[in-house]
């Protein structure tokens, strides 16, 4: 479903005998679709959903690069708990500038917390913690 996505992203941006090969990719992609599943139309609308709002941009990675980076001028290795650390602590705070401004990553992700306070989620049982996510549904 991905390949079909792009190959119709890149229909729309070829001319030529670039654009008749993409679209015969793009056939090929469809009739391979219909035969592993009937019902194929509606997942693509979701794969295109999610591909189309999710970020992919350099500079995205850098801002991450430059989070971890501050950690390793002072430690020669960063280990994977510091990193999960790091990923609830960043995750859990509201963004401050942008289109997002106000609202977490992980709420926005689906994912509903007992609480939006970092700390306060280290300092909870894992267990009831565990316990309260996995009877929540998943947000769309």
């Amino acid at each position: 479903m991905v390949r079909l996505w792009y190959g119709q992203e890149a229909v729309g941006r070829v001319h030529g005998t670039r654009h008749v090969h993409a679209a015969q990719l793009v056939v090929m992609e469809q009739l391979l679709c219909q035969r592993l599943a009937p019902d194929w139309p509606e997942a693509y609308a979701r794969v295109g959903h999610i591909l189309t709002h999710t970020v992919r941009a350099s500079s995205t990675v850098e801002c991450m690069n430059s989070v971890r980076r501050m950690p390793q001028a002072r430690h020669r290795h960063v280990s994977q708990g510091r990193l999960d650390l790091k990923r609830v602590f960043w995750n859990c705070r509201p963004f401050t500038h942008g289109k997002r401004r106000g609202a977490c990553p992980y709420p926005l992700l689906g994912l509903r917390l007992p609480t939006d306070d970092w700390w306060a989620l280290l300092q909870m049982d894992p267990e009831v913690l565990a316990q309260k996510l996995s009877t929540q549904e998943v947000m769309v």
